[in-house]
C-alpha cells in the first residue's frame, strides 16, 4: 500500500508546491554486466556486454515507496557554518571508530591515483569542467560530476572543484538536481532526462564539504539547497530513497543509493524529522537484503526482492555504510561491515571479482577497485589485512583497469582508507 499523503505533507511543511510523478528511465552507472572493462556498452561502465538495466520503469511489486514532494525552497544564507577549515591535504586523520591503512606513504600514493584520475577524465566544458567516460565516447554522467566534486574536496584543489559545479549548475534541473546522462557536446543523452539520487547526495555533501574546505556561505547555501531538493524529490513516502526524481511511482531502490552519513549532514544543514525517517526505513532495507554476506543485489523493491546480484551498483554499498560506521559508529553499519567485511576478508584482496551471486559465489574473476576499494573501507571496520591489501592493490600500478568507473572509486576509497575522506563538520 502506497502512502502519497506523506510526500505532500512534508512537501507543504518545506514550503514547496507540489508531488511529482512517476516514469522510467535510466541509471547513471547503469548497471553494465560484470565483464573484462574493456571499451564498455552504450551506457555501461562495467565493460563489454554491460546491460542498458532500466532503474524503475514497472520494477517491483507493490509496497510502500509512494510518491515524493515536488520543487525544493531556497536554502537562504543565514545557515550557521558546520565547521572550521581550510583542511590542507593530506590529513590522514583517525577515525574514532575504524583504523587506517598502515601501508607506507598512504597518501603519497593518493596523490598518485588522483594526478591520473584528473589528467585523465577532467576536461574542459561549457560551464567550467566535467568528468568524461573515456570509454562511453567521452560523455559525463551525474554520478561522475558527485565524484568529481567529492575527490577536489578532499585534495584540496579549488579550481577543480569550480569548475566542476560550474558544469554541474549549468545542467539543474526544473527542480534543482542534476540532469544524470550527457552527451560529450553538454546536450541531454537520449533517456538522459531526470535525476539520479546517488550523484545528488554526493553534489550536495561536497558542496556542504567545500563550505568548510574554503569557508564558504554560498557553498554551504547551495550544499542545504540541494540537500531539501533530494528530501522532497528522491524520497518516497515512506523514508526508502528512490532511483532519482522522476520516478514517483518507481517501487525499486538501490541500496548503494544509501548514504547514512551524508544524511545526517543534511539533517544539519536542511534540517527536518523526515531525514530520521530515511535513516530508519533505508537501514530496514540494507538488513533485510544483506544475507549471509553483506552481498547486496544491484536493486532491490519496497518488498525486498532479491532477484538481482552483487555488481556494478551493488559494490559501493561497503564504502557508503563504512563512512557511517567510522564517523558515527552507528551499531547497523558495523552489523553489515562485520558480514560483508567478513565474507571479503576470507577471499582476500587479490582475488576479488567484479560479481557475485548474493550466496557467496563468485560469478567474474575481473578484479578492479570498483569492487576491491568498497571492501578495503569495510575492512577499516576490523578486518586490517583486507584493508592494507585492498589499498595496496589500488596503489599498484592502474589497480586493475583505466576505466573511468574504476579509476574514480579508486581514488574515494583510498582516500577514505587513509583518512583524507572525512565528515568536516565533526572536526
Amino acid at each position: 500500500m502506497r502512502y502519497p499523503w506523506i510526500g505532500c505533507a512534508l512537501a507543504l511543511s518545506l514550503a514547496v508546491v507540489a508531488c511529482s510523478g512517476g516514469k522510467s528511465g535510466d541509471d547513471d552507472d547503469n548497471g553494465g554486466a560484470s565483464g573484462d572493462g574493456g571499451t564498455g556498452g552504450s551506457g555501461g561502465k562495467a565493460g563489454t556486454g554491460g546491460g542498458t538495466g532500466a532503474k524503475g520503469g514497472t520494477g517491483g511489486s507493490g509496497g510502500t515507496g509512494g510518491g515524493s514532494a515536488g520543487t525544493g525552497g531556497s536554502a537562504g544564507s543565514g545557515i550557521t557554518p558546520i565547521g572550521t577549515g581550510p583542511r590542507a591535504f593530506p590529513q590522514n586523520k583517525a577515525l574514532p571508530h575504524c583504523t587506517l591503512t598502515t601501508v607506507a606513504d598512504a597518501s603519497g600514493k593518493v596523490q598518485t591515483a588522483y594526478n591520473f584520475w584528473k589528467s585523465t577524465f577532467v576536461v574542459s566544458a561549457t560551464g567550467g569542467l566535467r568528468v568524461q567516460r573515456t570509454e562511453n565516447q567521452n560523455d559525463t554522467v551525474s554520478e561522475g560530476m558527485g565524484y568529481g566534486m567529492l575527490i577536489a574536496v578532499y585534495m584540496n584543489d579549488q579550481a577543480t572543484f569550480e569548475g566542476l559545479w560550474g558544469f554541474t549548475k549549468a545542467h539543474l534541473d526544473s527542480v534543482g538536481l542534476m540532469t544524470w546522462h550527457l552527451n560529450a557536446d553538454g546536450s541531454v543523452a537520449t533517456g538522459g532526462q531526470g535525476s539520479a539520487t546517488d550523484a545528488d547526495e554526493d553534489i550536495a555533501f561536497a558542496l556542504i564539504m567545500a563550505s568548510v574546505q574554503w569557508p564558504s556561505s554560498t557553498y554551504l547555501a547551495d550544499g542545504a539547497k540541494m540537500a531539501k531538493a533530494i528530501l522532497m524529490n528522491e524520497v518516497a513516502g515512506d523514508g526508502m530513497l528512490k532511483p532519482g526524481d522522476n520516478w514517483g511511482d518507481s517501487d525499486k531502490t538501490y541500496p548503494d543509493y544509501f548514504s547514512p552519513a551524508y544524511i545526517r549532514v543534511f539533517k544539519k544543514v536542511a534540517p527536518h524529522t523526515f531525514w530520521d525517517t530515511v535513516l530508519t526505513r533505508n537501514y530496514e532495507i540494507l538488513a533485510k537484503v544483506s544475507g549471509t554476506y553483506g552481498l547486496v543485489p544491484d536493486s532491490t523493491t519496497a518488498t525486498y526482492a532479491l532477484t538481482e546480484s552483487y555488481k556494478y551498483d551493488a559494490c559501493r554499498t561497503p564504502w557508503r555504510i563504512g563512512m557511517d560506521y567510522c564517523f558515527n559508529g552507528t551499531p547497523e553499519a558495523k552489523t553489515y561491515l562485520t558480514l560483508v567485511g567478513g565474507f571479503f576478508d576470507s577471499q582476500g584482496a587479490v582475488n576479488i571479482g567484479d560479481g557475485y551471486s548474493l550466496t557467496g559465489q563468485k560469478t567474474s574473476s575481473f578484479g578492479n577497485m570498483a569492487f576491491v576499494g568498497p571492501a578495503g573501507v569495510a575492512g577499516m571496520a576490523g578486518f586490517p589485512k583486507l584493508l592494507d591489501d585492498a589499498f595496496t592493490y589500488g596503489s599498484s600500478g592502474t589497480g586493475g583497469t583505466t576505466n573511468y568507473y574504476q579509476q574514480t572509486l579508486r581514488v574515494i576509497t583510498m582516500l577514505m582508507m587513509s583518512g583524507n575522506l572525512l565528515d568536516y563538520s565533526q572536526l
